[in-house]
């Protein structure tokens, strides 16, 4: 690219000398992961690392809280969270998910006037920009909020603009929020028209690439609680922000920010990297290009994943870590599918970025962080080329079944599954969707997202205990990786510790000493050879100790392979007195006890998949191959997630249950050999997880039939009948040793995937003698008389039935004959209570023949027969108000063991003369509703003598009123 008058680094370094003369502090860049704020999943603006200070909370004895002004330019990642330009990034010619904020800061210290007046000299003086084309937007107010215009701005504007570049703007453009939360305040932006010669005003925030924002200035002063509400912060603050490549794409007469010296030498780099025939410059501004979006593409990510790997943020399945991972598949896809890149293209473009960006952050200079870049970009890179393959045929085979439905909509559930099993973002399943002139199901994705997340916490501790910073130590000291092949000989072992990890300080350590204040999972050793799993393949950690003398004892909580280093994760024991060098030779006993458990798990897991595919398999009603889609094993119980069309009948649960178990109870012997890829895979009926990549020699685990027997006549059609698996775990010698097998959970993850959770041995004993309880306390129950007490007592069992780990089927059958007890109580109640709720009118009718009105009236009366049934209390008063004709005031009370009902009611004359049923039955029972004419009331049946002498001396009152 030829020189240019202003070249980005000259734009760079001019911002930051002037605000230097304006006794401005210049503060580096902070590292684009935010630490100690979990609002953020990225820095997105320059402020972000001196939000303690907009706050107030900063210590005034540090040099950091001791900062009035400062100014730097700031590394941003804009890709998640609020504040999300991913989908945008290519497409115009100025968003970008990385991007450098020139900022300056007051503390406290100056406010509107010098803020506005030095951005109108650095813009006109120094970058000499032209002040006819520049507009400037103040705040107009918000009434939702209570604040009024930002006139002082307005005039402080006008100082050097006329009105009629100087524009209102409302909330959404002139009041800057960092987030949901945090600090805030009105703002005032300045604006640039590309072209000139006119007035621009009513293009401003309009979205047009030839009048764009390039200068923030937000007058901090408020903070947005949680609440939404906003507080005012403790001192004024100014907060400034500036895109640099923006404003270098103005200084140097272009009208895409992509188009100057920041990006040209990437681009530079993509097409020798790549090969496309035609240069970015080439192919020219033409948005229709998907050439021209793709070298953008491309460009811009690189400059995201270098900046944000570089200081240290991982690719993941979780958090910010996934949003980086969307990234790169994102710019792989383009630079593959429109640029007709090769795989492993992306990671050799690490180096033009960092030839950009490295003499202004140093950390992109550094040989070593730069091969650490390129080395997770590569695994990434190659990571997702192993899976794109078998997750484009999935995607084609959805398309396919969309035409043949004449649908345009990609359901949520194959979104998801590109997403789960093959790691395709859902903007890269957009992607490919709208080039078929097809869209995606994004509502309902997300909704099984939600639906579907699953803890990572072990993965994610297994991927960050130790980074790949620790990584590239252990490699710098020649640490070799682990040897744990003795972790299938299931006998106490020795080995050598050649590193100790301090998670906590995040260094590693000569010496591990007791009493070291770190806790019990905050220390990882690392041995030549170890006999401890390390958690991998749904299969959990050992557990168990390594000991270097009788008093010093480390105890293993956990155990991660990472890269092929196994880290024991703990610390030493209470009772150690000694401590342990990285030199010692340790005894490696594992908690045996604990892994049988997790082996008899593992191994019925195997053959519980072989169960499925024969139960299910078969069955005409299932239009779907039963695949295996993931699995947990622990020591407590194996979770088992495959395809399949419709829920599991309790049938069906029987067969598969009993199946199983027959397995188990033939004591069947269980083969382990590791044997090339490519024979192994050859072998008749041998089950392995659909896109899973397996090393080469590969374990083979089978149960019932030896290995080498099916090496040699692979092709025979016998071994279907075994359950044969590729599989790095832990195993049982017999499955004998499993003992039983108990389904206890069965559940549907989404449409076409089951998901089976079964224990064995002890923990299948606790559910079947838990589920013999339930058995028990439920025919017990079903016995007994119909009373609204024992319907209570069915439904309190059914939701313990519902919340206990029993067998399955025995669970649905209970819960079925509770509903049918219930039910059948409940009819018999109703039965009951409309025989009752008759002859207590008949009562009544025969009580009101034989009574006086006049001489009595009033009635107040104990009910014996119908206990406190409301309606049989009610039909007996409404009986004998219809023979008396409505001419006496009635007091009831129905009362069984526990509980009393009152019942009243005022004939009409009464009410008029103000007497009151409510008020009645307030002063008898001391509560009451309902109305004049009308009221009930409970009470303890203890207190129904009581309630009754209070009724007649308030009978003799109204009485004596008449």
């Amino acid at each position: 690219m030829p020189s240019v008058e202003w070249p980005v680094s000259r734009v760079r370094q001019e911002f930051v000398d002037y605000f230097k003369k304006q006794a401005h502090t210049f503060v580096p860049s902070s590292p684009v992961c935010p630490h100690d704020d979990p609002t953020l999943l990225f820095i997105n603006a320059g402020m972000n690392q001196f939000k303690a200070l907009f706050l107030g909370t900063a210590d005034p004895n540090t040099d950091f809280g001791r900062l009035k002004r400062v100014a730097n330019s700031q590394m941003c990642i804009r890709a998640g969270g609020k504040h999300n330009d991913l989908d945008d990034v290519g497409r115009d010619t100025y968003h970008h998910t990385f991007f450098e904020m020139l900022g300056s800061w007051s503390f406290g210290d100056y406010f509107k006037k010098e803020a506005i007046q030095w951005a109108w000299e650095l813009l006109t003086e120094v970058y000499n920009l032209p002040k006819d084309q520049l507009y400037v937007t103040y705040f107009e107010g918000d009434e939702k909020n209570g604040l009024g215009p930002d006139l002082e701005s307005k005039e402080l504007w006008g100082q050097f603009l006329p009105e009629s570049q100087i524009i209102p703007g409302n909330a959404k453009d002139n009041f800057w929020e960092m987030g949901d939360t945090g600090p805030c305040g009105p703002c005032s932006e300045v604006h640039f028209d590309r072209i000139g010669g006119r007035n621009a005003a009513s293009l401003v925030n309009k979205d047009d690439p030839m009048v764009v924002e390039i200068w923030n200035l937000v007058f901090m002063q408020f903070e947005r609680r949680a609440d939404g509400f906003l507080t005012p912060l403790p001192q004024k603050h100014i907060d400034t922000g500036m895109g640099l490549e923006r404003l270098t794409s103005i200084l140097q007469g272009v009208k895409s920010n992509y188009d100057t010296d920041a990006w040209i030498p990437i681009f530079e780099a993509i097409q020798a990297v790549t090969g496309y025939p035609r240069s970015y410059v080439e192919i020219g501004n033409d948005p229709d290009s998907d050439a021209l979006v793709a070298y953008r593409v491309v460009a811009d990510h690189i400059r995201c994943l270098t900046a944000a790997v570089g200081d240290g943020v991982m690719p993941d399945s979780v958090g910010r870590g996934f949003v980086l991972r969307r990234i790169i598949r994102r710019a792989v896809r383009y630079g593959v599918q429109f640029l007709g890149a090769k795989p492993g293209f992306f990671t050799q473009l690490v180096d033009s970025v960092c030839t950009s960006l490295g003499p202004f952050f140093p950390h992109l200079k550094d040989p070593r962080n730069i091969k650490r870049i390129k080395a997770v970009l590569a695994d990434e890179e190659q990571s997702f080329a192993k899976t794109w393959e078998m997750g484009l045929k999935h995607f084609n085979h959805a398309v396919d079944e969309c035409r043949a439905s004449n649908s345009k909509i990609i359901s949520s559930t194959d979104a998801f599954v590109l997403h789960d099993r093959y790691g395709f973002p859902v903007d890269l399943t957009s992607l490919l969707a709208e080039k078929d002139g097809m869209t995606v199901d994004l509502e309902g994705f997300n909704a099984e997202m939600k639906a579907n997340q699953v803890s990572s916490g072990r993965v994610a501790a297994a991927k960050t205990f130790i980074d790949a910073y620790q990584l590239e130590e252990l490699k710098a000291r020649a640490i070799p990786l682990t040897n744990d092949a003795a972790k299938y000989v299931w006998e106490d072992s020795t080995g050598d510790v050649l590193a100790i990890f301090d998670k906590k300080n995040t260094k590693f350590i000569s010496l591990l000493e007791p009493g070291n204040g770190l806790g019990a999972e905050e220390v990882g050793i690392i041995l030549n050879t170890t006999n401890f799993y390390a958690e991998s393949g749904g299969q959990v950690y050992d557990t168990g100790r390594l000991v270097a003398a009788s008093d010093c004892v480390f105890e293993v909580k956990k155990v991660y392979n990472v890269a092929g280093y196994v880290v024991h994760v703990g610390n030493l024991s209470k009772n150690s007195a000694s401590p342990i060098p990285s030199s010692a030779v340790v005894q490696t006993q594992v908690d045996y006890e604990r892994r049988l458990p997790i082996a008899a798990n593992h191994t019925s897991t195997h053959q519980l998949n072989w169960v499925l595919r024969h139960v299910l398999g078969e069955k005409p009603d299932n239009f779907m191959e039963v695949q295996q889609k993931g699995s947990l094993v622990t020591n407590e119980m194996l979770r088992f997630d495959f395809s399949y069309s419709t829920k599991l009948s309790n049938e069906d649960l029987v067969r598969v249950e009993q199946l199983l178990n027959e397995k188990i109870q033939a004591g069947l012997p269980v083969y382990r050999e590791e044997v090339p890829l490519q024979a192994a895979s050859k072998i008749n009926g041998l089950r392995q997880m659909f896109g899973e990549k397996y090393p080469d020699p590969v374990s083979v685990i089978s149960i019932g039939a030896p290995v080498d027997e099916m090496l040699a006549k692979p092709e025979e059609e016998e071994w279907r009948d075994y359950a044969i698996e590729f599989c790095g775990g832990t195993h049982l010698r017999n499955l004998k040793e499993a003992e039983k097998a108990v389904i206890i959970s069965e559940e549907a993850l989404m449409k076409g995937v089951c998901r089976l959770v079964v224990v064995t041995r002890a923990e299948a004993d606790k559910a079947i003698k838990a589920g013999a309880e339930l058995k028990r306390q439920y025919d017990e129950l079903v016995n007994r008389e119909a009373t609204a007490v024992n319907v209570k007592a069915l439904s309190v069992l059914n939701k313990k039935v519902g919340d206990s780990a029993v067998p399955l089927v025995l669970k649905n059958e209970m819960r079925d004959n509770i509903d049918a007890a219930i039910k059948q109580m409940n009819a018999s109640l109703k039965s009951q209570a409309a025989e009752a709720k008759e002859k207590a009118a008949e009562a009544g009718k025969a009580l009101g023949a034989s009574h006086d009105a006049a001489a009595a009236p009033f009635l107040v009366r104990l009910v014996t027969e119908f206990g406190a049934e409301r309606e049989a209390l009610q039909a007996f008063s409404d009986g004998f108000s219809s023979t008396v004709s409505g001419q006496v005031g009635v007091f009831l009370i129905g009362s069984d063991d526990e509980k009393a009902l009152a019942i009243v009611s005022m004939p009409p004359a009464f009410v008029e003369k103000k007497m009151s049923a409510v008020a009645w039955a307030k002063s008898s029972v001391g509560k009451g509703g309902g109305k004049p004419n009308a009221a009930q009331s409970g009470l303890p049946a203890k207190d129904v003598a009581a309630a009754l002498a209070k009724a007649m001396t308030e009978a003799e009152k109204m009485k004596a009123s008449l």
